[in-house]
């Protein structure tokens, strides 16, 4: 299933992202899921396409370990 896409509302009291999934035509007409005003999608200032979380907040991944860290506690002491 694609991501969706983020249409904000025209509505100046709203102005929320409304996620439409599938192709955002220009000149089609939405519904707001906050407001319930119709509204039409804007010619691409409007739509903003959602990323990975991550990068979308700018952070970078964990950087992996290159191995795993070695027990040295293995060996029990002879009594």
């Amino acid at each position: 299933m694609s991501s969706p896409v983020n249409v904000k509302c025209d509505n100046p009291a709203c102005g929320k992202l409304n996620p439409v999934f599938g192709e955002v035509f220009p000149g089609r007409e939405y519904t707001c899921v906050f407001c319930g005003q119709l509204f039409k999608a804007q010619p691409r200032s409007g739509v903003e396409v959602t990323g990975k979380s991550k990068q979308a907040r700018g952070k970078k991944a964990p950087r992996q370990k290159e191995s795993k860290p070695q027990n040295r506690n293995l060996n029990k002491p002879l009594l």
